[in-house]
């Protein structure tokens, strides 16, 4: 059976939470529905970090060189970078050039890039799905009263999603004396809970699949 391997060089350690979940199932998602044959798709246990010697270095080398490192290893290699307010910017400063330089440096006819880049911050796509939330934290708070948007696409305009989640989190669990700890540690819980129906309703989300897709098909998993 063939075997579809992925990675990911993150921003930060929180984003691998959230993240590899989230990549691992929507990959899943799309071989089951168009794939050319069946295919295995691992865990994105590839969670890449540059070589101690390279991480006083630029970005797009600390990439590379992880790249480098785990060359051979992955089919798919995701670079996720936030927006801040303007993604087509991020791309075009940080996964571009990284891209550019692995396909130079790096060419293997198995191997793609694709960026996972959402408007602001990975928040955002954290704050999709009342439900997912629910049941990560353990209430029956509706949406209004977590404070999260009703349509999906909204969580783009929010400005801090990273303090909005964290305002979700105080008002359910940060004031309980037996339930202590951070909203990171359930970042992942999250990722494997929120709908995917939900997150392909935000745009940046969409033009991450779209990418995805696109170097699926290329590699041969996935039917135009």
């Amino acid at each position: 059976m063939p075997y579809l391997a992925l990675a990911l060089f993150a921003e930060g350690p929180t984003d691998y939470r959230f993240l590899s979940p989230i990549l691992r199932r929507i990959a899943e998602d799309l071989c089951l529905r168009r794939a050319r044959f069946t295919v295995e798709v691992g865990e994105v246990v590839l969670q890449l970090y540059p070589p101690a010697k390279y991480r006083e270095s630029d970005l797009v080398t600390k990439i590379l060189e992880a790249a480098r490192e785990a060359h051979g290893s992955y089919n798919i290699l995701f670079i996720h970078t936030d927006g801040a307010g303007n993604p087509d910017s991020a791309y075009a400063q940080r996964v571009q050039p990284a891209a550019d330089r692995i396909a130079k440096e790096l060419a293997r006819q198995q191997e793609r890039t694709v960026g996972v880049v959402p408007v602001r911050e990975m928040e955002a796509w954290t704050l999709v799905d009342g439900d997912a939330l629910r049941e990560a934290f353990g209430t029956v708070l509706d949406d209004s009263a977590l404070g999260i948007p009703e349509k999906a696409r909204e969580v783009e305009r929010i400005l801090d999603p990273k303090q909005d989640l964290n305002q979700v989190y105080h008002q359910v669990i940060g004031s309980s004396r037996r339930r202590r700890g951070k909203v990171e540690e359930y970042l992942a819980v999250i990722g494997e809970r929120v709908q995917l129906s939900r997150l392909r309703e935000v745009p940046a989300f969409q033009r991450f699949e779209q990418d995805l897709s696109s170097a699926l098909v290329e590699l041969g998993y996935l039917q135009h």
